[in-house]
Protein backbone atom coordinates (compact mmCIF):
# COMPACT_ATOMS: atom_id res chain seq x y z
CA UNK A 1 0.00 0.00 0.00
CA UNK A 2 1.15 3.22 -0.90
CA UNK A 3 -0.08 7.04 -1.85
CA UNK A 4 -1.83 7.33 -4.75
CA UNK A 5 0.39 9.57 -6.58
CA UNK A 6 -0.71 9.57 -9.92
CA UNK A 7 -3.92 11.01 -9.55
CA UNK A 8 -2.94 14.04 -7.08
CA UNK A 9 -6.07 15.85 -6.06
CA UNK A 10 -5.74 19.37 -8.12
CA UNK A 11 -6.24 22.65 -7.29
CA UNK A 12 -10.30 23.36 -8.42
CA UNK A 13 -11.25 19.92 -6.66
CA UNK A 14 -9.23 21.08 -3.62
CA UNK A 15 -11.72 24.22 -3.76
CA UNK A 16 -14.77 22.83 -4.42
CA UNK A 17 -14.35 20.33 -1.46
CA UNK A 18 -13.71 22.78 0.61
CA UNK A 19 -17.21 25.06 -0.32
CA UNK A 20 -19.13 21.75 -0.30
CA UNK A 21 -17.77 20.85 3.38
CA UNK A 22 -17.47 22.04 6.81
CA UNK A 23 -13.44 21.89 6.36
CA UNK A 24 -10.56 23.96 6.18
CA UNK A 25 -8.56 23.14 2.69
CA UNK A 26 -5.42 21.56 4.89
CA UNK A 27 -8.09 19.37 6.46
CA UNK A 28 -9.08 18.52 3.07
CA UNK A 29 -5.32 17.81 2.09
CA UNK A 30 -4.59 15.34 5.57
CA UNK A 31 -8.03 13.58 4.67
CA UNK A 32 -7.17 13.10 1.06
CA UNK A 33 -3.53 11.86 2.60
CA UNK A 34 -4.50 9.84 4.71
CA UNK A 35 -7.43 8.60 2.41
CA UNK A 36 -4.43 7.83 -0.34
CA UNK A 37 -2.52 5.94 1.89
CA UNK A 38 -4.29 2.99 2.33
CA UNK A 39 -5.24 2.95 -1.64
CA UNK A 40 -3.09 0.81 -3.63
CA UNK A 41 -0.26 2.88 -5.37
CA UNK A 42 -1.26 4.50 -8.51
CA UNK A 43 -4.87 4.47 -8.38
CA UNK A 44 -6.83 7.28 -8.77
CA UNK A 45 -8.29 8.31 -4.92
CA UNK A 46 -11.75 9.36 -6.57
CA UNK A 47 -12.19 5.39 -8.23
CA UNK A 48 -11.15 4.03 -5.10
CA UNK A 49 -12.98 2.68 -1.79
CA UNK A 50 -12.14 1.55 1.75
CA UNK A 51 -13.83 -0.69 3.72
CA UNK A 52 -15.21 0.06 7.28
CA UNK A 53 -12.50 -1.71 8.68
CA UNK A 54 -10.15 0.08 7.31
CA UNK A 55 -11.21 3.91 7.86
CA UNK A 56 -12.43 2.01 11.73
CA UNK A 57 -8.76 1.45 12.04
CA UNK A 58 -7.90 5.09 11.74
CA UNK A 59 -6.43 6.59 14.72
CA UNK A 60 -8.83 9.49 14.64
CA UNK A 61 -11.81 6.69 15.29
CA UNK A 62 -9.81 3.99 17.00
CA UNK A 63 -10.91 4.76 20.27
CA UNK A 64 -14.37 6.46 19.78
CA UNK A 65 -17.15 3.78 21.45
CA UNK A 66 -19.42 4.31 18.53
CA UNK A 67 -16.71 4.08 15.44
CA UNK A 68 -18.88 0.65 14.48
CA UNK A 69 -21.87 2.74 13.94
CA UNK A 70 -20.11 5.74 12.73
CA UNK A 71 -18.55 3.67 10.38
CA UNK A 72 -22.17 2.20 9.44
CA UNK A 73 -23.80 5.51 8.79
CA UNK A 74 -21.84 7.31 7.16
CA UNK A 75 -20.69 4.37 4.75
CA UNK A 76 -21.96 3.19 1.62
CA UNK A 77 -22.56 -0.39 2.18
CA UNK A 78 -19.95 -0.98 4.32
CA UNK A 79 -17.01 0.94 2.15
CA UNK A 80 -16.06 4.27 2.19
CA UNK A 81 -14.92 6.63 -0.88
CA UNK A 82 -12.91 10.06 -0.57
CA UNK A 83 -16.21 12.14 -0.64
CA UNK A 84 -18.07 9.68 1.92
CA UNK A 85 -15.16 10.29 4.10
CA UNK A 86 -15.18 14.15 3.51
CA UNK A 87 -19.06 13.82 4.17
CA UNK A 88 -17.96 12.38 7.51
CA UNK A 89 -15.21 14.56 8.67
CA UNK A 90 -17.93 17.52 7.77
CA UNK A 91 -20.18 16.95 10.17
CA UNK A 92 -17.99 15.78 12.80
CA UNK A 93 -15.86 19.85 11.94
CA UNK A 94 -16.29 22.15 14.99
CA UNK A 95 -17.57 24.07 12.15
CA UNK A 96 -20.56 22.48 11.01
CA UNK A 97 -23.53 23.69 11.92
CA UNK A 98 -25.84 22.17 15.41
CA UNK A 99 -28.56 20.77 13.94
CA UNK A 100 -26.70 18.83 11.46
CA UNK A 101 -24.45 17.00 14.47
CA UNK A 102 -28.17 16.14 16.41
CA UNK A 103 -29.38 14.80 12.73
CA UNK A 104 -26.28 12.21 12.60
CA UNK A 105 -25.58 11.79 16.34
CA UNK A 106 -29.54 10.72 16.36
CA UNK A 107 -28.77 7.95 13.16
CA UNK A 108 -25.67 7.04 15.15
CA UNK A 109 -27.65 6.61 18.01
CA UNK A 110 -30.15 4.64 16.78
CA UNK A 111 -29.03 1.52 17.38
CA UNK A 112 -32.28 -0.30 15.97
CA UNK A 113 -32.57 2.06 12.61
CA UNK A 114 -36.28 2.52 13.36
CA UNK A 115 -36.89 6.15 13.41
CA UNK A 116 -36.40 6.63 16.61
CA UNK A 117 -33.95 6.40 19.92
CA UNK A 118 -36.19 4.05 22.42
CA UNK A 119 -34.68 2.78 25.67
CA UNK A 120 -33.07 0.09 24.08
CA UNK A 121 -30.75 2.56 22.16
CA UNK A 122 -30.09 4.93 25.28
CA UNK A 123 -29.03 2.00 27.08
CA UNK A 124 -26.73 0.65 24.62
CA UNK A 125 -25.26 4.59 24.24
CA UNK A 126 -25.24 4.72 28.30
CA UNK A 127 -23.13 1.07 27.87
CA UNK A 128 -20.54 2.86 25.43
CA UNK A 129 -19.76 6.20 27.55
CA UNK A 130 -19.68 4.78 30.69
CA UNK A 131 -16.89 2.34 32.47
CA UNK A 132 -18.80 -0.76 32.74
CA UNK A 133 -17.88 -1.30 35.94
CA UNK A 134 -19.01 1.81 37.62
CA UNK A 135 -23.10 0.97 36.85
CA UNK A 136 -24.65 -2.13 37.19
CA UNK A 137 -27.33 -2.92 34.93
CA UNK A 138 -30.35 -1.94 37.11
CA UNK A 139 -28.48 1.85 37.15
CA UNK A 140 -28.35 1.98 33.40
CA UNK A 141 -32.21 0.98 33.40
CA UNK A 142 -32.67 3.57 35.65
CA UNK A 143 -30.46 5.99 33.76
CA UNK A 144 -31.93 5.42 30.19
CA UNK A 145 -35.61 5.79 31.97
CA UNK A 146 -34.72 8.85 33.51
CA UNK A 147 -33.34 10.26 30.18
CA UNK A 148 -36.69 9.44 28.14
CA UNK A 149 -38.87 10.55 30.86
CA UNK A 150 -36.96 14.36 30.87
CA UNK A 151 -36.82 14.37 26.71
CA UNK A 152 -39.77 12.04 25.84
CA UNK A 153 -42.21 15.39 24.92
CA UNK A 154 -45.61 13.17 23.77
CA UNK A 155 -44.85 10.22 26.40
CA UNK A 156 -44.65 7.49 23.85
CA UNK A 157 -41.42 5.90 25.24
CA UNK A 158 -39.12 6.94 22.35
CA UNK A 159 -37.30 9.65 20.97
CA UNK A 160 -38.28 11.09 17.67
CA UNK A 161 -35.62 13.49 15.96
CA UNK A 162 -37.09 16.41 16.51
CA UNK A 163 -37.52 15.36 20.81
CA UNK A 164 -33.56 14.64 20.68
CA UNK A 165 -32.65 17.96 18.85
CA UNK A 166 -34.54 20.02 21.53
CA UNK A 167 -32.95 17.90 24.16
CA UNK A 168 -29.37 18.32 22.45
CA UNK A 169 -29.32 22.09 21.68
CA UNK A 170 -29.84 22.16 25.38
CA UNK A 171 -26.50 20.36 26.07
CA UNK A 172 -23.68 22.59 25.31
CA UNK A 173 -21.63 19.43 26.39
CA UNK A 174 -22.97 17.28 23.31
CA UNK A 175 -21.76 20.04 20.82
CA UNK A 176 -18.68 20.05 22.17
CA UNK A 177 -17.79 16.47 22.14
CA UNK A 178 -19.46 16.10 18.91
CA UNK A 179 -16.00 16.20 17.55
CA UNK A 180 -13.58 14.03 15.06
CA UNK A 181 -10.49 16.04 14.17
CA UNK A 182 -8.23 15.25 11.17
Amino acid sequence: MGQCTSHSMKKGELEEYQVLTFLTKGEILRIHETFCSSCPQGKDYRKEKLTAEQVCSWPQLKMNPFRDRICKVFSTDGYFTFEDILGMASVFSYLACPTLKVEYAFRIYDFNNDGFIDEEDLQNVIRRLINKNNLSEEEIVSLANHILEEADLDNDRMLSLAEFEHAMIKSPDFLQSFKIYF
